[in-house]
C-alpha cells in the first residue's frame, strides 16, 4: 500500500475503547430483547481469511481472524447481526528505491458489520443468508521503520451461514463470508493498480441463546 506516518497506537486505543463499549451495550441488551419476544444470540468466532488480490495472499498468506457476532430474530426469521471481528497477519517486503532491503510488515484489520438476515430451521439445524454494510479499519506497518498506511471504508459484506443447536441454548456455527472492500489506495506491490481488501473468511464459532 500506500505509506504514511500515522499515530497508531492512539488510534488503536480509541477502537478498544469503542469496542469494549459496544460489546458492553449487546449485553445490556440482550435480556430485554429476549424478554420482548425477539431471539438474542451471541457468538464467539473463529477462523481464516484469504485475500482476493493475489499479491497480498502471496505477502501475508492466510490470516487468523477472530470475533463477536450478535444476532436478534424476530418470529417471522428475519434477523439482524451486529458484530467486531479483527483479521492480522505478517509478512516481508523488499525496498525498491535506494539499497535492497528486506523489512518484515505487520497488518491489522477490524471490521464491524451491520447485516440483514433471513433463515430456514429444519429441526436441529439452521441456514441463513445475510448482506449489508460493513465498517472497517485497517492499518499495515514496516517494522523497525516508521512508516504505515491506515485507512477506514464502509462497504459491502455478504455472509453464509449454518447453525447446529448442541443443548436448548448452545448452537455450532460454520459460515462463508464476502468482504468487498476497496481502499482507493495505490501499491508498489501492484504496479501502482489499486488496491482492494477484498476476500473470504471461513468461520466456525460457538453461540448461546439468550
Amino acid at each position: 500500500m500506500e505509506l504514511r506516518k500515522t499515530k497508531a497506537k492512539k488510534a488503536a486505543g480509541g477502537r478498544n475503547k469503542i469496542l469494549t463499549v459496544g460489546l458492553l451495550a449487546l449485553f445490556l441488551l440482550a435480556g430485554p430483547l429476549a424478554a420482548s419476544g425477539v431471539e438474542a444470540r451471541l457468538f464467539l468466532v473463529g477462523g481464516f481469511f484469504n485475500f482476493r488480490q493475489p499479491e497480498f495472499g502471496d505477502l501475508y498468506g492466510t490470516m487468523p481472524l477472530f470475533g463477536l457476532a450478535f444476532d436478534l430474530y424476530s418470529k417471522h426469521n428475519l434477523g439482524l447481526e451486529a458484530g467486531a471481528f479483527r483479521i492480522n497477519g505478517r509478512g516481508e517486503t523488499v525496498t525498491l528505491e535506494g539499497e535492497p532491503a528486506v523489512y518484515p510488515v505487520k497488518f491489522f484489520r477490524w471490521t464491524f458489520p451491520l447485516l440483514l438476515k433471513y433463515r430456514l430451521k429444519a429441526g436441529r439445524f439452521e441456514a441463513s443468508v445475510g448482506a449489508g454494510p460493513a465498517l472497517s479499519v485497517y492499518d499495515e506497518s514496516w517494522v523497525g521503520v516508521d512508516l504505515s498506511y491506515r485507512g477506514q471504508k464502509i462497504h459491502f459484506r455478504g455472509q453464509l451461514a449454518a447453525d447446529f443447536r448442541l443443548a436448548v441454548r448452545l448452537y455450532l456455527r460454520a459460515g462463508l463470508t464476502w468482504d468487498s472492500l476497496p481502499t482507493g489506495a495505490r501499491s508498489l506491490l501492484l504496479d501502482g493498480g489499486r488496491v482492494r481488501l477484498d476476500g473470504l473468511n471461513l468461520e466456525a464459532g460457538l453461540g448461546y441463546r439468550f
